[in-house]
């Protein structure tokens, strides 16, 4: 991978790396039975690769992302390491937390009709050594081998752990399985990537491991954070929507558009409350993607999701702070993201009745 320092402006970096300092300095000291429980999962409906199905998603405890501990400082967005336990953790509380989560849901999923997907996020690179073990991940293998309902596993990392002897692991573990790995592109703008994100990631280094992932016939899902910090809704519109097409381009298997939330102790938050960043609206979010899908028909060839987190408060993506507004919207995004049928997200005069349409208009050039 390259050696390149990512990120000349030294402003921003210093900023981030002050946050993400006084965000590990408040962190909680867990207890042994926190440890042994994951952050949180749940059962939802969800789009799998063809079809309408369910999520089984776990959020693991483990020390933390390698970016935001490392000299790189993390991303400008991201508060995650709050969640983290910074110091290294036992492997058997990972294995342990992987055991709760799948003995509470366990037989809901085998009594369910539906086919699953599921979800393994822990806040960093699953495979980082660091964070999970080899030992740990094939533990993990194992039991989700077990499960004959789940149909696709996501797993997230970033690049510099994309190896082929990871990969092989995985692969020849769950050889019947559909698997992606997912990777938080942010953006095809290297520009907005390392210096506005601090991402640490060169666009020629993910297209190195879609061509690894492919080689072993595994999926890419590629994150797209929308809206990022120091862009006006215009110009998070036609970064995204840029980013789409050439993802749909290299044949991308799935596009996550993530719509910035604010999280505490974050570059971003500081901007907030500076009244110097609004998170998107519903408005731009739509815009882009029908854009995107009306220059190419891009949903033949990539599924292209969206589950925002915060939605519908100040924090989060929204328009007015109306909660009928905000929940139409919501509504037609996820039969969207279960149908893959743009019309869900296409204008009509009764949907956009709001008052705050103007608004955004007036203002989607300057904020």
């Amino acid at each position: 991978m390259s050696t390149k320092k990512f990120n000349d402006n030294n402003f921003i970096v210093e900023k981030i790396k002050n946050f993400r300092s006084k965000a590990i300095k408040k962190n909680y000291i867990y207890e042994e039975k926190q440890l042994n429980k994951p952050i949180s999962f749940w059962i939802k409906e969800d789009r799998l690769l063809k079809k309408k199905g369910k999520e089984f998603t776990i959020i693991l405890r483990t020390r933390g992302c390698s970016w935001a501990l490392g000299p790189g400082g993390g991303c400008s967005m991201c508060g995650y390491i709050q969640d983290s336990t910074i110091e290294k953790i036992d492997q058997n509380h990972i294995k342990n937390q992987i055991d709760f989560a799948f003995q509470e849901k366990i037989s809901e999923i085998i009594k369910d009709e539906e086919d699953y997907v599921l979800k393994i996020y822990n806040s960093g690179s699953f495979f980082d050594d660091d964070e999970i073990s080899e030992g740990t991940r094939d533990y993990i293998y194992k039991k989700i081998a077990k499960t004959p309902k789940i149909r696709e596993v996501v797993i997230e990392s970033r690049v510099d752990y994309v190896t082929r002897e990871n990969l092989t692991q995985m692969k020849s573990a769950l050889n019947n399985i559909y698997i992606e790995v997912a990777i938080g592109l942010e953006t095809v703008n290297d520009h907005i990537r390392n210096v506005y994100i601090n991402k640490g990631l060169f666009f020629k280094d993910f297209l190195e491991v879609i061509h690894l992932c492919k080689n072993y016939g595994i999926g890419v899902r590629a994150y797209l954070l929308f809206k990022p910090p120091f862009l006006n809704e215009q110009s998070a519109i036609d970064d995204c929507v840029s980013s789409i097409l050439k993802l749909a381009e290299l044949k991308v298997n799935t596009i996550s558009i993530n719509p910035l939330n604010i999280q505490k102790n974050t570059l971003t938050e500081y901007l907030f409350y500076q009244n110097r960043y609004r998170p998107p609206w519903f408005y731009s979010l739509f815009k882009c993607i029908v854009k995107a899908c009306h220059e190419r028909d891009i949903l033949k060839e990539v599924r292209i999701i969206s589950s925002p987190s915060g939605a519908g408060s100040k924090r989060g993506i929204h328009n007015c702070l109306k909660r009928e507004c905000n929940e139409i919207f919501l509504t037609k995004l996820k039969n969207f993201v279960l149908t893959q049928d743009i019309k869900f997200l296409i204008r009509s005069d009764k949907d956009y009745s709001c008052d705050c349409l103007v608004k955004y208009q007036l203002q989607k050039r300057y904020i």
